[in-house]
């Protein structure tokens, strides 16, 4: 038998794919959410911090575009209902 392949490599193309440059992240979680993320993982073939990266990827394109909310405006509106709440259970009832 003739295993011989390299007329096979010899007429072969390399191409080589560019992939985006990863960095590695920390990301702290409960134990027992990290026991739900490893079971989903799991159930689904890939490794947890894939099944992650995944989560975070499909979260930043569904958001992509979208306007940042304005947490110091919305904290502001929630404590100014929460002021005229009081004000008004501070009222006697008429």
């Amino acid at each position: 038998m003739d295993h011989d392949l390299g007329h096979v490599f010899d007429q072969a193309e390399v191409v080589r794919e560019r992939r985006p440059a990863k960095m590695v992240t920390a990301l702290r979680t409960d134990m027992d959410i990290q026991a739900e993320i490893e079971a989903a993982a799991v159930a689904r073939g890939v490794g947890a911090s894939t099944l992650m990266r995944q989560i975070i990827e499909e979260w930043v394109a569904a958001h992509r575009g979208s306007v940042a909310p304005d947490q110091l405006g919305e904290l502001v509106w929630h404590l100014d209902a929460a002021r005229r709440a009081a004000a008004s259970l501070a009222r006697p009832a008429s």
